[in-house]
């Protein structure tokens, strides 16, 4: 299966909007759709058996099913970017070496949308607790060969999981619009289970 950027939008915005049901209007909103454009993509994915829908008065509202296994492979394919280029594909040899000791990392922020050069690099890490020490041992690293400074978001599965809970715009933000290098099934496991 193939998505396209709108479809991934659509999706992204769903996995991390964990909290409630959202309309076709408000998910259009949030997508900078129009609501025809929302609404087709919406009963495709519901055909599909990825969306539920359910009847709230006279609203139709969405959110994920991940009662169907295909939902986890597409959310999967929701978060791989298509293209990625230049200094971004730079920073993601830089940051390798973190692999060995995180189990998900997503580049976000300014790095990734502005074509001015910005004078960090946002990463979320997710990590287990026993590995922080070797990690930050990496990432210094990872950071005397990088030509900007890396600033980042460490958590745990758990600390992803409360920050979806409440909203933590950081959290949210990272896992909506970044470009995740590894760890995609630690990240929908983590959606799967604040969802359900």
């Amino acid at each position: 299966m193939i998505l396209t950027a709108n479809e991934k939008q659509v999706l992204r915005f769903l996995a991390v909007s964990t909290r409630k049901n959202y309309s076709i209007n408000d998910i259009a909103k949030a997508c900078k759709l129009t609501p025809n454009g929302a609404y087709k993509l919406l009963v495709k994915f519901e055909k599909e058996d990825i969306l539920k829908a359910d009847h709230i008065a006279n609203i139709k509202a969405y959110k994920l099913n991940f009662e169907s296994e295909k939902t986890v492979r597409v959310i999967e394919l929701a978060l791989m970017s298509n293209v990625i280029e230049g200094r971004v594909k730079l920073r993601i040899e830089d940051l390798k070496p973190l692999r060995a000791v995180t189990k998900a990392c997503v580049l976000f922020g300014s790095y990734i949308t502005t074509k001015k050069e910005p004078k960090d690099l946002d990463v979320l890490f997710v990590l287990e607790k026993k590995n922080f020490e070797a990690y930050k041992r990496v990432l210094s690293k990872v950071q005397d060969i990088t030509p900007v400074k890396i600033q980042d978001v460490v958590q745990t599965v758990e600390d992803v999981k409360q920050n979806l809970k409440e909203d933590d715009p950081i959290v949210i933000a990272a896992l909506r619009d970044g470009i995740v290098l590894w760890g995609f099934d630690v990240i929908v496991e983590v959606i799967k289970n604040v969802s359900q």
